[in-house]
């Protein structure tokens, strides 16, 4: 498993013509702390951008927030977990 620590930089909200609410783009980015050393030795430098649909989802995430997200391998296809 691989950690990151990322904040929260960006929230905005996009209404589609098609949609009958708002999808949130949330955008995290890594940010310079000791617990990211374990995937970059000087400077962390990634991004994560999140299309959410659900509001009790998207109002988990605030801006300026720090949180941590979680790598971990899985399989190809959610089928190869009920073999």
């Amino acid at each position: 498993m691989i950690r990151c620590k990322m904040k929260v930089v960006e929230r905005k909200n996009q209404m589609w013509y098609s949609a009958e609410k708002p999808t949130t783009t949330v955008v995290l980015t890594a940010v310079t702390d000791d617990a990211n050393k374990t995937w970059a030795r000087y400077t962390p430098s990634g991004k994560i951008e999140l299309s959410i649909d659900n509001p009790e989802a998207y109002d988990q995430f605030e801006l300026g927030q720090t949180y941590f997200v979680d790598f971990t391998a899985a399989p190809a296809k959610e089928a190869d977990e009920a073999k």
